[in-house]
């Protein structure tokens, strides 16, 4: 059972499709995003109700599903990271991330020695209850396969983009759009000028490194445009999102 499925996509030269799950605590919903072609989900700490034990099921269930679940610690903290991983997590999108210091200390906690400190957690979540035949073949294997993403949402940090992922260890970077916005005093205002040219920028530098660059789109319709641009996943919208323009648009046509 692969760690990551996103590392196939990416492998076959294609982009990977994932959307967040916000507050539905159903396992049917991994399901079905599995089953409707999704690559991958995120769940995120930072906003939303999650706890670690749900986590840990909706992990389980995206892994034995082929959906790769990504996780969005609540903090910039060894254990936040470390742990979702050990849960079954494919990833982590490490959030509001400003220093170099800042990416040391999610690379520390995200990848084993020598290139980390994450700790073991033997026979868990992070490999499905099955047993390795080889500890340090497994660390090495879950290393390769993990993708620490980094979300960097102010102007101030973009402009340190090149020192952010100086670091080894770093797979991959997107924009906090709205958070962008509200930092650079534009709050709302996704599609401003002044907030594209940052997310010009930091497309760029993952472009330039060989890293993944992660773009946010509210629906469906902006997919393509997003992989034209340079994105190699994108997250579109939300199950919230989807299940309240599908019955916006059937109020709506009965009133109509």
């Amino acid at each position: 059972m692969k760690v990551n499925p996103l590392t196939e996509v990416w492998e076959s030269g294609r982009a990977a499709v994932g959307t967040y799950i916000m507050y539905n605590r159903e396992i049917a919903t991994v399901q079905i995003a599995a089953a409707a072609g999704l690559d991958f989900i995120v769940f995120d700490m930072e906003h939303r109700p999650y706890d670690y034990e749900m986590i840990h099921d909706m992990a389980q269930v995206a892994r034995l599903a082929g959906i790769a679940p990504i996780v969005g610690p609540a903090e910039i903290a060894e254990y936040p990271i470390s742990h979702v991983l050990d849960m079954g997590a494919s990833g982590v999108i490490v959030p509001h991330v400003e220093t170099p210091e800042e990416v040391m200390l999610a690379v520390d906690a995200a990848r084993y020695p020598p290139r980390g400190h994450r700790g073991r957690a033997g026979t868990a979540g992070h490999n499905l209850y099955i047993a390795p035949e080889s500890t340090v073949d497994e660390m090495r294997h879950h290393d390769s396969e993990i993708s620490l993403f980094l979300k960097v949402e102010a102007e101030h940090a973009i402009h340190r983009i090149d020192e952010l992922l100086a670091p080894d260890g770093v797979d991959g970077v997107m924009i906090g759009p709205l958070d962008l916005s509200i930092n650079m005093g534009i709050p709302g205002q996704t599609s401003h000028p002044r907030l594209m040219k940052l997310v010009d920028r930091v497309r760029e530098a993952c472009l330039d490194r060989g890293l993944r660059f992660g773009d946010y789109v509210g629906s469906p319709d902006g997919v393509a445009a997003a992989v034209d641009a340079g994105a190699s996943w994108v997250i579109v919208g939300s199950e919230m999102d989807a299940l309240s323009e599908a019955w916006r648009r059937a109020a709506g046509s009965v009133r109509e």
